[in-house]
């Protein structure tokens, strides 16, 4: 069961444990579970051992976090499905804190590994966990100049902590582990990484942070699915340039021009994170104290992007009837929706429904 099944089981039942004590019947009534659910369930339970799973954690020195836990990061509990379980490796502390993903390309360039390591470098000396995937290329030197800062970096893993990929990372992670940071996982023991377990790994890496930072991405990028996850979750985004003609910064490009903030150093960085956490800025990175300011200005809006927001001030509308209303092509207003959700005007709602987000005074 997934974690927005479990939530309504929970909800239905009053809490985790009684969910231990239902029949295949009391199942039936959960909205998304069948017969052949129930069942599959109910026989799992009877078979489930947690003794082993907690036995082998204890071996590895790894904790395991569940939703109960008090040092479960409350950002991520907030996410439409966060993990029921988190396996740490490290500091469960460093979820918590106030952190920045940095994700790109597995195939950076020159140019790119080295800005990467430098925002993570400056990004952790400034405070701020450094948070990204432990692929190889952009993820890779995101965490290593955190390390070198003598920051924090979180690891978020595409598969169980015992089976770690890519292999010549096994040594970045266990140096994450032992110098305040954290290698991460929802995966049970035994649990190889996979295309299926990538993806949804995404959704940590982006539900733990309150910025996402693109470093290079070539168009139809992977790392554009955690762009996709963090603008779902609330989250924002932000883009390097690079050279007009390089293929690996395609897709930061299409992202800086759907309205992502334009970095170009650690400071766009920390200025744009004023409005997310109020009163927390830094002047330069290269200083040594945060220090408090006014949260940062909100970002324009084009004239069509405002047609559009002058349209939803009435309600929540479809999009087919924003485009008719907008009187703009299909492909323009969802191009415009686009950058609207990355500067955190709109929101997408279930059946194709579009509304403002909050406004944040």
């Amino acid at each position: 069961m997934g974690a927005v099944t479990v939530k309504r089981m929970m909800n239905a039942f009053g809490s985790a444990a009684a969910i231990f004590e239902v029949s295949e019947r009391d199942l039936l009534g959960i909205h998304g579970i069948g017969q052949d659910r129930a069942r599959a369930f109910i026989q799992g339970l009877k078979t489930a051992q947690a003794d082993g799973e907690a036995q082998q954690a204890d071996t590895l020195g790894v904790t395991l976090v569940t939703w109960a836990d008090p040092t479960y990061p409350s950002l991520l509990k907030k996410i439409a499905d966060p993990p029921l379980v988190l396996y740490v490796a490290g500091s469960a502390a460093a979820l918590s804190a106030p952190s920045v993903a940095i994700i790109g390309t597995r195939q950076p360039t020159v140019y790119g590994r080295e800005f990467a390591q430098r925002l993570g470098f400056q990004l952790a000396g400034a405070g701020y966990v450094v948070v990204s995937g432990l692929a190889r290329g952009i993820d890779t030197e995101a965490h290593r100049g955190a390390i070198k800062s003598g920051g924090r970096t979180v690891a978020v893993v595409g598969g169980a902590l015992d089976c770690l990929y890519p292999k010549e990372n096994e040594s970045l992670a266990k140096e994450i582990s032992e110098k305040t940071g954290a290698v991460i996982s929802e995966y049970p023991f035994g649990r190889k990484p996979d295309r299926q377990t990538f993806p949804m790994r995404n959704r940590i890496v982006s539900g733990l942070v309150r910025g996402v930072v693109v470093v290079e991405a070539p168009l139809g990028s992977g790392t554009l699915i955690t762009v996709d996850q963090a603008l779902d979750q609330g989250r924002s985004v932000m883009a390097v340039p690079g050279r007009a003609d390089s293929p690996a910064s395609q897709g930061c490009h299409q992202l800086i021009r759907n309205g992502a903030r334009l970095v170009t150093s650690a400071d766009d960085i920390l200025e744009e994170l004023q409005d997310l956490l109020p009163g927390v800025t830094r002047s330069s990175a290269s200083t040594e104290a945060l220090t408090p300011d006014s949260p940062a200005p909100t970002p324009p809006v084009t004239g069509d992007e405002a047609k559009l927001l002058n349209v939803l001030e009435q309600e929540p509308t479809h999009i087919d009837a924003l485009i008719r209303t907008s009187d703009l092509p299909a492909g323009t207003v969802n191009a415009l929706l686009i950058g609207l959700k990355i500067k955190r005007r709109v929101k997408l709602l279930p059946g194709g429904m579009v509304a403002l987000e909050p406004r944040i005074v």
